[in-house]
C-alpha cells in the first residue's frame, strides 16, 4: 500500500504533464456540445457500448466506451471519480462517414481536433475504430493508408492458432506503436497497447 500511493500520484502527474503540453486548437467545441445535447435515453445507450478498462503504467485510471450505430462511431472515457482530485480528464470522439472530431477536457482546459489533426494527436482512436466497422478484413487493415506528419504508418500482422495481432508503427509521431490483439473467435480487439511517452493499455471488460 505504501508503494501503491506514490505510484498512483506519479502516474497521474506524468499524465497531466503530457496533456498540458499539447497545443489548444479551439476552445469552442460547438459540434461536440450540440451532439451531446441531442442524445436521448443515455442509460439505455450504455447497454450497447463496448467497454475497455484503461491502464497507465499498470494502474487502472478509467474506462472507455465505444459504440457503433448506422454509420456513426462514438468513443468516450474519463478518469475514475476516485482519482479526479489528482487528475481530471475526459474525452469524446465521434466518427461519421469521413468526418472525425475529438473533444478533450482536462480540468478547465478544453481542446477540439478534427480529421487529420486527430491522427497527429491521438492516432490510436481512428485506428482502433476501424475494428468496429463490421467484420475485420485483414487485407483491408493491412492496406490502410495512414499519414502522420507527412510520414506513413507501417502496418504488419502476426497470427497464431488463437489470435491475430496487428501492429501500427508511425514513422513521425509521439506515438511510437499501436498493437491490436484479436481472438480469432471475436470481431473486436480484446487488448490494445499504445506505446508513447506514457504507455497505455486498453483491456476489454464488456464486448
Amino acid at each position: 500500500m505504501e508503494v501503491f500511493i506514490p505510484l498512483t500520484i506519479f502516474t497521474l502527474i506524468l499524465l497531466s504533464q503530457v496533456n498540458s503540453q499539447e497545443e489548444v486548437y479551439r476552445t469552442d467545441p460547438l459540434y461536440i456540445i450540440d451532439y451531446e445535447n441531442n442524445q436521448t435515453d443515455k442509460s439505455d445507450q450504455l447497454k450497447n457500448y463496448t467497454v475497455y478498462r484503461v491502464y497507465v503504467l499498470g494502474l487502472a485510471v478509467g474506462d472507455m466506451y465505444i459504440t457503433k450505430k448506422d454509420n456513426k462511431i462514438e468513443a468516450k472515457g474519463q478518469t475514475y471519480k476516485s482519482l479526479r482530485f489528482l487528475y481530471n480528464y475526459d474525452f469524446l470522439y465521434i466518427e461519421e462517414g469521413d468526418y472525425k472530431a475529438l473533444y478533450e477536457k482536462e480540468k478547465d482546459k478544453e481542446r477540439i481536433y478534427e480529421n487529420q489533426e486527430i491522427y497527429e494527436k491521438k492516432p490510436w482512436l481512428p485506428i482502433i475504430t476501424k475494428f468496429f466497422k463490421g467484420n475485420v478484413n485483414p487485407q483491408e487493415i493491412l492496406s490502410m493508408k495512414i499519414q502522420i506528419n507527412n510520414a506513413p504508418v507501417l502496418i504488419s500482422k502476426q497470427e497464431n492458432q488463437d489470435e491475430v495481432v496487428y501492429t501500427f508503427t508511425p514513422q513521425n509521431s509521439k506515438t511510437k506503436k499501436i498493437v491490436v490483439y484479436m481472438k480469432k473467435n471475436q470481431s473486436i480487439p480484446y487488448k490494445i497497447d499504445i506505446e508513447a511517452k506514457v504507455n497505455i493499455s486498453l483491456e476489454l471488460v464488456k464486448p
